[in-house]
């Protein structure tokens, strides 16, 4: 009973000063970035977060001397979570760019209809005109080939 209360006894303290004399440090930094992107009517939805994670223990030299030297051994992570990523439509986004459309198209329709009544109007002045200078010129070539009394007719070759 005695060894295995002395054995009991050496074993805490050893634990305990092996525990006493870590001194460890652990600094950690974590970052969440939010991230969306309007795409037309698509809505992407990224969340991520950064953790930075720096541990070190500090290093004492074991001797007698009052101002004992230390030195810290320091070890950086980095991890990278992704915590939402999720792509959506937006119901009034895209409400809003079908009537967009339905405008445009409207308009294209008038447009259209608007140049085929100028391009009819056009054709009709054309043609009035075409026919007024056919007139003109049937009747020059009358005036043109009546001679007076007394001429003879002009001959085609």
């Amino acid at each position: 009973m005695k060894k295995l209360m002395m054995s009991l006894a050496v074993a805490v303290f050893t634990v305990a000063g092996i525990q006493a004399q870590v001194n460890k440090s652990v600094k950690e930094e974590s970052t969440t970035k939010r991230v969306v992107t309007r795409v037309g009517s698509d809505v992407i939805v990224k969340e991520t977060k950064n953790i930075d994670t720096e541990s070190g223990a500090l290093i004492i030299e074991d001797n007698d001397k009052i101002d004992r030297n230390f030195s810290e051994v320091t070890s950086k992570d980095s991890d990278k979570k992704v915590l939402v990523d999720d792509e959506y439509i937006d119901p009034q986004n895209e409400a809003l760019i079908a009537e967009r459309k339905a405008q445009q198209q409207a308009q294209l329709e008038a447009s259209k209809k608007e140049q085929a009544a100028l391009a009819a109007k056009r054709k009709m002045e054309y043609e009035a005109k075409q026919a007024q200078m056919q007139k003109e010129l049937a009747e020059r070539r009358a005036k043109l080939e009546s001679r007076p009394k007394g001429m003879s007719k002009l001959k085609k070759d």
